[in-house]
């Protein structure tokens, strides 16, 4: 009984230590005209302003990320394709969820899908 306690006890640990050190995609949203931004660096962001515009700059990004990176394939809103970047800037539509994920190749022959990230934006009254 103790045995099965304890290795029940390493598996856990070793699951949620693993969770722990893993890459975090997160978003940021950049408001224009004076606007206010809320939640950038987490995985929901959203801006508003009085611009009426259809649209904003954004950025998704990896936090967290451990190990040398080979490549990052970014999918969704991140429009960058496959890069080497950590970094995907992107263009956050009005009034829709704009939301991304990616997958991350390192160097050790290793891969990790990464949660997704969704940037809001509104603009007007």
């Amino acid at each position: 009984m103790k045995t099965t306690i304890k290795a029940l006890t390493l598996i856990a640990s070793t699951v949620f230590a693993g969770q722990a050190f893993s890459a975090e995609l997160v978003c940021a949203v950049y408001a224009k005209s004076g606007g206010s931004s809320w939640g950038n660096g987490t995985a929901n962001c959203e801006a508003f302003d009085y611009s009426f515009g259809n649209s904003t700059g954004g950025r998704f990004y990896l936090k967290n990320v451990t190990k040398p990176v080979q490549e990052v394939r970014w999918s969704g809103s991140a429009r960058c394709g496959t890069t080497t970047s950590t970094s995907c800037n992107a263009t956050i539509r009005a009034y829709g969820a704009n939301s991304a994920t990616a997958t991350i190749l390192y160097k050790d022959g290793t891969w990790e899908s990464t949660n997704a990230a969704t940037a809001y934006y509104e603009t007007g009254h």
